[in-house]
């Protein structure tokens, strides 16, 4: 296999779950040394670490609260410590919180914006002070979702932290282009992991009726489109959303259990 970014450092939050781990593993497996940031969940992260290492990948884990803006700024500070630079940002850290808006609380509200949106900023904000210190250029990569292009019941608060992060990419690519600096986001529809498998034995199935391509989303599905964004190919690519929805966005209709 050929390595797109051999000698890259790449820092991806959100890690130690499917999306962010198999993030990392492309990620490493392409020649990049890995800070994978995770919160609370040492035995995954260490999992995914050792994954890595038997393969013949660098990483470090770092375990931090990302909601808050030091922890940002730490972050970057330990992969710079570590590596020696920051070359891509993989900001996947987010959660979901799911209500109706008629019963969505104030603490859901701000527990979703501090971690997806203002977490998301501030680590954009460090790492493109280090990317310019460099004068090497970088790449940042949001990790939004459908739900901030088509709206969903019950998911109205979570939904707008994912269309912010859309408009994040872009008014940061108008800032950030001149320093070779490229700020994406990923469009992430259904993909299938423990959680939704656990809570819901069809999810594969349903989804897999109303989309498109016939199937469910799979978490390599996302971390190559990343690779891609990632990669010297995409230097001219910045301010968009990539949609990694097999097109059910196209239609957008829900499955019987949502």
């Amino acid at each position: 296999m050929s390595r797109l970014l051999d000698g890259k450092v790449a820092i991806v939050t959100g890690a130690s779950r499917e999306i962010g781990a198999t993030m990392a593993e492309l990620l490493a497996a392409h020649g990049c040394a890995v800070l994978a940031a995770h919160f609370g969940e040492a035995e995954r992260a260490e999992a995914l670490a050792e994954r890595i290492r038997a393969n013949g990948g660098r990483i470090l884990i770092h375990d931090a609260d990302l909601s808050r803006v030091a922890a940002n700024q730490a972050l970057i500070a330990r992969a710079v410590d570590a590596f020696g630079r920051v070359d891509i940002l993989a900001a996947n850290a987010g959660l979901t919180i799911s209500a109706p808006f008629l019963a969505t609380t104030e603490e859901q509200w701000d527990t979703l914006f501090d971690l997806n949106v203002k977490g998301s900023f501030f680590a954009a904000q460090a790492a493109a002070r280090q990317m310019i210190a460099q004068q090497s250029g970088g790449r940042i990569i949001f990790s939004a979702s459908v739900t901030g292009v088509q709206a969903i019941p019950g998911l109205s608060a979570y939904g707008i932290t994912k269309a912010a992060l859309r408009h994040m990419a872009k008014t940061l690519a108008c800032e950030l282009g001149l320093y070779g600096i490229t700020v994406n986001a990923l469009g992430i529809g259904a993909i299938v992991n423990e959680r939704n498998r656990n809570d819901d034995p069809e999810y594969e199935a349903h989804w897999g009726r109303v989309t498109p391509t016939g199937r469910v989303g799979l978490p390599t599905d996302v971390a190559q489109a990343l690779l891609f964004l990632a990669s010297p190919e995409a230097a001219h690519i910045t301010g968009q959303t990539l949609i990694i929805d097999g097109g059910w966005t196209l239609t957008s209709p829900l499955p019987p259990s949502s």
